[in-house]
């Protein structure tokens, strides 16, 4: 049978508590309970008593909580089956999918205003009972008390309960002592050790514990980790631990405002990033920051990573949580010169994402329409020339979407990877993602007004914005309206190709009809694409089979993080397609 080692703890508690309360008590607990007797009480419950506390019992029959709400607890005197006479009165409020009746969990006595149980039919791996901590009892009107605390053993609560007093007193004048100090020395640890890009999750692991202790400082080091790991975007929940460590304004970060401009070279790349970002091409930004991260340097102890990524609506989106765990992993400010990388984990430079296109027709996406046009061999910047309403002024800035002109406001930037292809999109329901994944309205990105898509074969138009943006190159035209069966709201699917200013091919499916024209290739035959074109509105599969088809027969993709997340530069744009 397993024995805990009980004394070597509460050992350490008394201590710390004697050196904080200097009353002279050197043991918080009472002799031991003899072998003889224990079989005795568990002759008298007709149970073996969970291991954990059996031996608790070997060493201190009952320990005083000191420094806790919760005041002598587990003494041998008073230990019975919950709901015998005597004990107390709160079973409905057992655990859900807990066993209810009398007899069903083990009460131990408790000298205050709290209930401990012990519950047999919850056993984990080591033969341990789950423990239930109850605090308070139920008001004189019948409001319960607050939901009860679940630990998987008696020796977990102790644990959780020695926590609680180290909280309890952290900030109490002249509270030191063994365990403040080792705790400390774990915390300064950690911080090098993170700054090293050493062991990441163990030093993690000592901040928690420091944290959960009480040690002020473990917090602000532990959510910058954390933060890291769990990669962007940020937002104004998490950011009151950070304040002041990146200079970070909550009421920017609310709204998607900050900039985040740290200094020397990290600064200089996180400048370059930002931009590549607004282009769209955010494996750029992505391997601009971590080309750089080893030169990122803290602004003072506290500050053990750039959270301030995060933040800034541009970058956050960039910053997964495996770029995360990189640029933790990089040695950086003073860790530089003792931090060695082991290797290169995923989240480094490596090779750029793919998105394909399909991801537009997961189930995932809100269920609206778009467009976009996909331009070879050209930069965001001269495509938006090509297709502005107004030449000479194509860009507009990231102002709030009801100051922008009425128009078609197309989102523009690098499809991304080594494709060479811009992409131009517009889209009825992809505004910003904002806090708890819901989206946000606001922003340059939305695109306001969108009309109704007409059902258009080769004749009945003069010439596609795709035909203009191809002069020289070739160009991909997508719009989908999704339409509704149940609303009889024709979809439409229209895919044109075009080369030097002329369409070559395409096809255009319209609430059960299907019109196409020039030689297409193989790949993108629609009957064999939209089986159930008869159908009013247009089938999710089909429409994610199309898109998937055409990211293969011309391997481009639209940038995901860029599209849902980002900021991109905008253009207003002429009419995508011109009645003849």
């Amino acid at each position: 049978m397993k024995i805990y080692n009980w004394r070597p703890f509460l050992e350490r508690w008394s201590a710390d508590w004697e050196d904080s309360a200097g009353t002279g008590e050197p043991w918080l607990g009472s002799t031991a309970v003899e072998e003889e007797r224990i079989e005795e009480l568990e002759e008298r419950l007709g149970v073996a008593l969970p291991l954990t506390y059996r031996s608790f019992l070997a060493v201190t029959d009952g320990w005083r909580a000191a420094g806790t709400d919760i005041g002598m607890l587990g003494t041998v005197e008073g230990l019975r089956w919950y709901g015998t006479p005597g004990a107390g009165t709160r079973l409905e409020l057992a655990a859900p999918g807990a066993l209810r009746e009398p007899g069903a969990r083990l009460e131990l006595a408790v000298a205050s205003d709290a209930e401990i149980l012990l519950e047999p039919g919850e056993v984990n791996a080591d033969e341990e009972w789950a423990a239930y901590l109850y605090r308070g009892r139920p008001g004189e009107s019948g409001e319960e008390s607050a939901e009860p605390e679940r630990y998987e053993s008696f020796l977990e609560l102790m644990q959780a309960l020695f926590r609680e007093f180290h909280r309890n007193h952290a900030e109490s004048p002249g509270f030191e002592n063994a365990t403040t100090r080792e705790l400390d020395a774990d915390v300064e640890e950690a911080r090098t050790g993170c700054l090293r890009g050493d062991d990441i999750d163990g030093r993690l692991e000592r901040l928690v514990e420091a944290d959960r202790c009480g040690r002020s400082r473990a917090r602000g080091l532990r959510v910058q980790v954390e933060a890291m790991l769990g990669g962007g975007p940020l937002y104004i929940r998490e950011l009151a631990p950070l304040a002041g460590l990146e200079e970070m304004d909550p009421e920017e970060v609310a709204e998607r405002t900050f900039r985040y401009e740290p200094s020397g070279a990290f600064g200089k790349a996180v400048a370059t990033a930002r931009e590549h970002a607004r282009w769209g091409d955010t494996d750029a930004a992505w391997e601009t920051i971590a080309d750089a991260v080893a030169e990122w340097e803290p602004r003072g102890s506290e500050h053990i990573a750039p959270v301030g990524l995060l933040a800034d609506p541009l970058l956050g989106p960039v910053i997964t949580p495996e770029r995360g765990r990189y640029i933790l992993e990089t040695p950086r400010g003073e860790g530089r010169e003792e931090g060695v990388m082991e290797s290169e984990e995923p989240g480094g430079p490596g090779e750029p994402a793919f998105d394909g296109l399909a991801w537009l027709a997961d189930d995932g996406q809100e269920r609206g329409s778009y467009r976009f046009l996909l331009v070879e061999d050209i930069s965001p910047e001269d495509l938006a020339v090509r297709i502005a309403r107004e030449p000479g002024r194509p860009v507009t800035s990231s102002a709030p979407a009801d100051e922008r002109e009425a128009g078609q406001a197309a989102r523009i930037g690098w499809c991304g990877g080594d494709s060479g292809w811009s992409f131009a999109f517009v889209s009825d329901d992809m505004g910003q993602v904002g806090p708890e994944g819901q989206r946000r309205s606001e922003g340059p990105d939305r695109s306001e007004g969108l009309e109704p898509f007409p059902a258009v074969g080769p004749s009945d138009t003069a010439r596609e914005l795709g035909e203009i943006a191809s002069l020289g190159t070739a160009s991909v035209m997508v719009w989908v309206e999704r339409g509704s069966e149940s609303q009889e709201i024709p979809g439409t699917f229209h895919f044109s190709y075009a080369e030097d200013g002329e369409r070559r091919y395409g096809f255009t499916v319209h609430g059960g009809d299907i019109d196409e024209w020039g030689t297409l290739p193989e790949i993108l035959d629609p009957e064999d694409l939209f089986p159930g074109s008869e159908d009013v509105a247009l089938d999710p599969d089909d429409e994610y089979e199309a898109l998937d088809a055409i990211a293969e027969e011309y391997e481009v993709s639209l940038p995901q993080f860029a599209l849902t997340q980002g900021r991109l530069h905008t253009v207003e744009t002429r009419p995508w397609i011109a009645a003849s």
